[in-house]
């Protein structure tokens, strides 16, 4: 559903959205007169309505209004305004109204707060329906009136609202893409077409990776009829204050190799690049929003397949670096690629660099679908990505970089291997694995696995790919971290 904003300082005659908090008293009103709304909210309230969060009601007299819940009033934060915003996308997706007009309480309209609540509309308006067969043609785009007046201020910030959406599109789209239409060289084809607007696109190929010694994308490809490959993008401004390596995962589909997963664990596994779609996504976005950090987006990209020539459990690889790793599980391949994508970040010249990857089902077993794991020894860099998580409503739990758990991973025949003992710490054992081919400066990993992808949907997104996290590195990014 396409989805288009407009200012106006005067009413259009259109149903009118407004928003009521909860209370002990009931569900009031904010931003408008009791006097003004007090017989159409106490329409709402015999329908029903209690001002909950998402909560919405229409409710029909002289005109329509749409009343939505944003829950306790004294408590409204970007979450509620966000999904204030999914509520009433919903509700109107059903309904035949072209446009309606919203009555933005005074303390939303502040352009981060408006952004908010646009990001929500925009969030919530995701479909992936390109292999479906459409009965009827697609619906004609629809219009949102704020009833604010425009500011440059305001229009930059549902400017840059439409942006950030659109990059999590971007990434909930390839990652919703059957595996067998984003193999790695297609993967790769999409990542070069991001360059241009101030964006450079590098893919190295098999040989490349050869001469790298990338030996850990090398061994998990081998058992794929696809050669793996890896992407370098690289924006830089006129003066960057601040340079940053973000590093995905890409598995375009993982079967967990000879240590074959079960069925049931394959059927989402078109997933599992994820980290490296955020990657993508990003850059999607930076060429648009042009922010003074110079950024290298860095993704390996392979399938795990278990092929006559697969690497086997107790096979040893070479990683970029020169470490030696002895695979014990097939499965535990994204700590293997990254191992090589890692080296490789590590040697541009950047002042930090950060990884993401759907690398543990232990994270969601620790953490949920909620939130998602961050592990550094850096306390700044841990703060600062934290603090754009909470800017983008968006969940990060930072668990320890136990130093003992190292002795989990210590091989007898090679430098390290990738897996620890079963049951024990799995996620943190992952982060300390990686830590190793990270190199000297700052570093962050951050465990995707959960919050990436949702069955039954939420509410700011259908079931699906959810594009957790754009938001996050965008928010990041955009705030300049200094050096």
């Amino acid at each position: 559903m396409k989805i288009n904003f407009r200012f106006s300082e005067k009413s259009i005659g259109a149903p009118v959205v407004r928003f009521a908090g909860q209370t002990d008293a009931g569900p009031t009103a904010l931003g408008v007169s009791a006097a003004a709304v007090g017989k159409s909210l106490a329409n709402a309230r015999e329908d029903g309505f209690r001002g909950q969060a998402g909560e919405l009601v229409v409710v029909r007299g002289v005109g329509v209004d749409l009343w939505v819940g944003v829950g306790d009033s004294n408590a409204v934060d970007g979450t509620a305004r966000r999904l204030a915003g999914a509520a009433l996308c919903r509700r109107w997706r059903d309904a035949r109204w072209p446009r309606v007009a919203v009555d933005v309480p005074g303390a939303w309209a502040a352009p981060q707060q408006l952004g908010e609540f646009v990001e929500g509309v925009l969030l919530a308006a995701y479909r992936f329906t390109r292999h479906q067969t459409a009965p009827t043609k697609p619906a004609p785009p629809r219009d949102i009136v704020l009833l604010v007046p425009a500011t440059a201020a305001r229009t930059a910030a549902q400017r840059r609202a439409e942006i950030v959406v659109g990059a999590v599109d971007f990434a909930r789209d390839l990652i919703n893409t059957p595996a067998s239409l984003k193999t790695p060289a297609a993967l790769a084809r999409q990542a070069a077409a991001l360059a241009g607007g101030g964006v450079k696109a590098k893919t190295l190929r098999k040989t490349d990776l050869e001469r790298l010694g990338a030996g850990g994308v090398l061994g998990v490809g081998r058992g794929s009829a696809f050669p793996p490959v890896m992407i370098h993008l690289h924006y830089k401004p006129a003066r960057p204050r601040a340079r940053v390596a973000l590093v995905g995962k890409g598995v375009t589909f993982d079967s967990g190799g000879l240590s074959l997963k079960p069925a049931d664990g394959m059927m989402t596994m078109k997933y599992d690049m994820a980290g490296a779609a955020i990657v993508m996504a990003v850059f999607w976005a930076l060429k648009r929003l042009r922010p003074d950090v110079e950024v290298h987006g860095v993704a390996p990209l392979t399938e795990n397949m278990p092929g006559p020539a697969a690497y086997k459990p107790g096979d040893v690889v070479r990683a970029m670096n020169g470490k030696t790793i002895e695979v014990l599980n097939t499965d535990a391949e994204g700590r293997v690629i990254l191992a090589d994508a890692l080296s490789y970040a590590a040697r541009l010249p950047v002042d930090r660099v950060i990884d993401v990857a759907t690398l543990t089902g232990a994270a969601t077993v620790a953490l949920g679908k909620a939130y998602a794991a961050l592990m550094t020894d850096d306390d700044a860099l841990a703060q600062a990505l934290s603090d754009a998580a909470r800017g983008a409503g968006e969940k990060m739990w930072r668990l320890p970089l136990e130093k003992s758990y190292r002795d989990h991973i210590k091989s007898s025949v090679a430098d390290i291997k990738n897996i620890g003992n079963p049951g024990e710490a799995g996620t943190i054992i992952g982060g300390l694995f990686l830590k190793e081919f990270a190199g000297d400066k700052p570093w962050a990993h951050v465990d995707m696995a959960g919050v990436g992808w949702n069955g039954a949907g939420t509410a700011l997104s259908p079931a699906g790919a959810t594009g957790a996290l754009v938001r996050t590195f965008l928010n990041y990014l955009s705030a300049g971290e200094k050096a």
